[in-house]
């Protein structure tokens, strides 16, 4: 593992939060621009990604893997839903907080920080292994995830779900479901189809970072700062997790590009998708704000001391 190139990957993403920072700031870019170009790199851009990291590539076809990779990204999800009943617990949250916490420990940024940084160690492949991540991720966030929002709201009372389903079924999950097909029966497209989809796909990687910075923009740095048990938990979520699962990890002597995402899949950062799903449900969303920003932050220093596990 190539330390060096994961901190400069980092460097360059915290660079471009500082201009969606400064962005914000000189009013060159509002909340209105903010939201609706976040919808662009969420429905368009992000999809199109996944998809251009397998198309046209020579996967190996190698399906003893990618079966391997399927019982890690089993595990990931089981490991942190387990682990998320003890740290709230751990760190004594209050109760209408406990299952936000729950929900920033679960759901981290698998999308917008993964594929970049992953993909700069490992190469462009390895998306593929990133998309069963992401398919996982979804299917988890608009069931699981849900349900985690409105305990927080309503404490053990159900609310009905309505279109869950359609939820579920968004952009996101539909180009992993095609970037999947596409591994397995090894589809070729044309290179006009091929440059169409990295055209779209590719920028979204410097404009997601730069909406994390507009969006520090409209915080109040000062409350970002004083919370002591979001520190605490963002050294469990950041750190420990991830360094602990990569000594153990050692042990089994897997492809080097699976066990690697695995891992760098454990050490990434609050999603920022789970301040917009509480603040929607009509939950306390601060706290998520503090984990997703902080989080993001850290995670320039903290990346890269876990890669060096690897």
């Amino acid at each position: 593992m190539n330390t060096f190139i994961v901190i400069q990957q980092m460097l360059v993403l915290f660079a471009l939060m500082v201009v969606g920072y400064a962005c914000y700031k000189a009013s060159w870019l509002d909340k209105n621009a903010y939201g609706k170009l976040s919808k662009i790199a969420v429905n368009v851009m992000n999809p199109m990604l996944i998809i251009n990291g397998v198309l046209n590539k020579d996967t190996g076809n190698d399906y003893q893997k990618v079966l391997v990779n399927l019982a890690l990204v089993g595990i990931y999800f089981l490991l942190l839903i387990a682990l998320s009943f003890l740290i709230v617990k751990l760190l004594k949250i209050r109760k209408p907080l406990e299952s936000l916490y729950r929900l920033m420990l679960i759901f981290s940024n698998v999308g917008f920080i993964a594929i970049p940084v992953i993909s700069s160690v490992y190469g462009d492949g390895v998306v593929l292994y990133i998309a069963f991540y992401i398919l996982g991720y979804n299917f988890l966030l608009y069931t699981y995830g849900l349900h985690l929002v409105e305990v927080s709201v309503n404490g053990n009372e159900k609310k009905e779900k309505g279109n869950s389903f359609k939820k579920i079924m968004n952009s996101g999950v539909i180009a992993c479901l095609v970037a999947i097909l596409i591994f397995a029966t090894g589809i070729r497209v044309p290179s006009s189809v091929e440059a169409f989809v990295a055209y779209l796909g590719e920028p979204v990687i410097p404009l997601s970072m730069i909406l994390i910075g507009a969006s520090m923009a409209q915080q109040d740095l000062r409350q970002l700062f004083t919370d002591i048990k979001i520190y605490l938990f963002l050294l469990i979520r950041l750190l420990i997790i991830p360094v602990t699962a990569a000594l153990i990890i050692k042990g089994f002597h897997l492809d080097a590009r699976i066990a690697g995402t695995f891992i760098l899949m454990l050490a990434m950062p609050v999603g920022s998708i789970v301040v917009l799903l509480a603040a929607d449900q009509g939950a306390d969303e601060t706290c998520c704000i503090k984990g997703s920003i902080l989080s993001t932050i850290f995670s320039v220093i903290t990346i890269p001391i876990v890669s060096l596990l690897l």
